[in-house]
């Protein structure tokens, strides 16, 4: 049994449905550097982080606007999550420890579980910094890494080391995450099925990245950048389509 139901069958809703995997299951779990008396824990299943899930698959183009509820109970317009649909573009500008880039981080994770042959680019401003968010040599170590490895074992999909290099890692359905740094070289050489910026506002080369993403997004990938404030290039962008 795997959080109340046989393996397979908990393996295929996991596969089936991100909101249960990451929120509902309490099988995915995440590490809380703030908590020393309980420093592993499952996602918070509270409603701002159910929002943000639904507005990713609406970037993924994996569910219509009908279907995303969670959003819709938080007040979101329809006609702003038909354009977050339409154009695969997910921007969200967020203050400290709410826990956006991990709840994307484990999206990013889920849909590399769930469909095969996707290229998934994890970026922040330097390698270093995009690699702790993947793998880091240990599993422990990196946070998507980490989440796989402390799922039940009929779960498990990735088997370290050999699943991981640094910054990478490989699924056995061919899907493939890839930390990198700033900047456009790397997208535009690839054609990802997502690009996630994270504290894109704090990257002084994000425009280049947004720049080299968008032929990759048009053709069906989605791009993501979560910041805190910044002026720049993304807070310019962010108010600009708010306005």
């Amino acid at each position: 049994m795997t959080g109340g139901m046989p393996a397979r069958l908990a393996a295929e809703r996991a596969r089936r449905d991100a909101h249960w995997f990451i929120f509902e299951s309490k099988l995915l779990l995440t590490k809380d550097e703030h908590d020393p008396a309980r420093p592993v824990k499952p996602f918070p299943d509270v409603p701002y982080l159910r929002a943000l899930l639904d507005c990713l698959l609406l970037a993924g183009r994996l569910v219509a606007v009908a279907e995303a509820r969670w959003a819709l109970e938080a007040g979101m317009a329809p006609a702003w999550l038909d354009a977050v649909a339409r154009s695969g573009i997910c921007f969200v500008e967020k203050s400290r420890d709410v826990m956006a880039t991990w709840t994307v981080l484990a999206y990013c994770h889920w849909r590399a579980r769930a469909y095969p042959h996707q290229l998934i680019l994890i970026q922040s401003k330097r390698e270093d910094e995009a690699a702790s968010f993947v793998f880091m040599k240990d599993p422990e170590v990196g946070r998507m890494s980490f989440m796989e490895a402390h799922l039940p074992p009929a779960l498990r999909q990735l088997r370290f080391p050999v699943a991981g290099a640094y910054g990478h890692l490989y699924y056995p359905n061919g899907s493939h995450v890839w930390a990198i740094p700033e900047g456009g070289h790397v997208i535009r050489s690839n054609h990802p099925s997502v690009v996630f910026a994270d504290e894109a506002a704090f990257q002084p080369e994000f425009g280049a990245s947004y720049t080299a993403a968008l032929p990759a997004v048009q053709g069906g990938g989605s791009y993501i950048a979560v910041s805190s404030a910044n002026p720049g290039e993304f807070c310019d962008l962010v108010e600009g389509a708010a306005a």
